[in-house]
């Protein structure tokens, strides 16, 4: 789906948030998502236009213990001005789920519900179902690219990097590999996902729109790195669509500069916990593995188990996620292992 270029009354996005999304300037607004006896909830939405042309969304805050893509996302915000761009412009929502950023916690504490298994929402839903709602049908048609900013939360860390899917549609997959690759993360990687229905991916890819999920941290932490590559991939992003002048330019991670393809396209390359307890790691992100090789054990808690269950890579290759809270339960996720791509 394309969006629109050009406007006489303010449609959904203009009434929601008072900002006309085809006007050149930058404007402030946000979307009030009603709450029945309760103030409304608030979701903050910057636009930057220069003039003609495409425009980019990006989102923060999905889930509300990641916290790199809402600051990276509200100093951009602050400090991007039109005279910065070359045509067209970007919209940004930092923080699309405040509830559950308030309180620290993936899910929402208003009805429990993930914001991202809740897309395209419902207008007469709960709480987080409005939001999607407000998001599919007022926000996503204005957009050509939906980069949407998340972290590991509280329980994983990941290589920080932009995920992207394979479509049968070879021009579609070359697209947004380009689109991925131009984030210059220090990984970009293909991945196939369990539990895709409600996300915004899903929701946007059948919208049309180039599609890529930042993951750019993680153990519910921030650091110096993590928000400096995301906020030098979302300038990047920028000038792939030709919005921004210059070339990308590729952010320190770990000391070191590089930014590589990765692929995870099998349910193989996941590793689960086979039992619940305390995790012990024994090989940290971008580690080589063999497939087999012990990557950690779980100490059971409560049982009279004389030893811990050793945990194994499920696959050859590179880890690109692994848990990081100490405790885990069994069947949560243990480690993806990724393979070198030559995309």
């Amino acid at each position: 789906m394309a969006p629109r270029q050009e406007s006489h009354d303010l449609d959904a996005f203009g009434r929601l948030t008072g900002i006309d999304p085809f006007r050149p300037g930058k404007r402030h607004g946000r979307i009030a998502i009603p709450l029945r006896g309760k103030a409304p909830i608030a979701l903050p939405v910057t636009v930057v236009r220069r003039g003609p042309g495409p425009l980019v969304l990006f989102t923060g805050g999905n889930h509300g213990d990641e916290f790199e893509g809402p600051i990276a996302l509200m100093k951009i915000a602050r400090a991007l001005e039109p005279r910065d761009l070359v045509q067209g412009g970007a919209i940004f929502m930092p923080a699309i789920n405040p509830p559950a950023i308030a309180a620290g916690t993936r899910t929402s504490p208003l009805d429990g519900r993930n914001l991202n298994r809740s897309f395209p929402g419902c207008a007469n839903g709960t709480p987080t179902e409005r939001i999607a709602h407000a998001i599919t049908t007022a926000v996503l048609p204005h957009a050509v690219a939906l980069f949407d900013l998340h972290a590991g939360g509280r329980t994983s860390v990941m290589i920080p990097s932009v995920m992207a899917h394979v479509f049968r549609d070879a021009q579609c997959t070359r697209r947004t590999v380009d689109a991925m690759k131009a984030f210059r993360a220090p990984a970009g990687i293909l991945i196939k996902e369990y539990e895709t229905r409600g996300m915004i991916d899903t929701t946007a890819e059948r919208m049309g729109l180039i599609f890529g999920c930042c993951e750019l941290g993680g153990a519910g932490m921030v650091t110096p790195e993590t928000v400096g590559i995301a906020e030098t991939g979302v300038r990047n992003v920028l000038k792939h669509f030709g919005i921004m002048a210059g070339r990308p330019v590729t952010a320190p991670w770990l000391g070191r500069r590089r930014s590589r393809v990765l692929e995870a396209l099998s349910y193989d390359c996941y590793a689960k916990a086979s039992v619940g307890g305390i995790f012990e790691p024994f090989v940290d992100l971008e580690a080589r593995v063999a497939k087999g090789q012990p990557i950690g054990q779980i100490h059971p808690l409560g049982t009279a188990r004389p030893a811990p269950a050793i945990q194994h890579a499920p696959v050859a290759g590179r880890v690109f996620m692994r848990h990081a809270f100490g405790l885990i339960a069994r069947r949560e996720w243990v480690a993806i292992v990724a393979r070198d791509s030559d995309r």
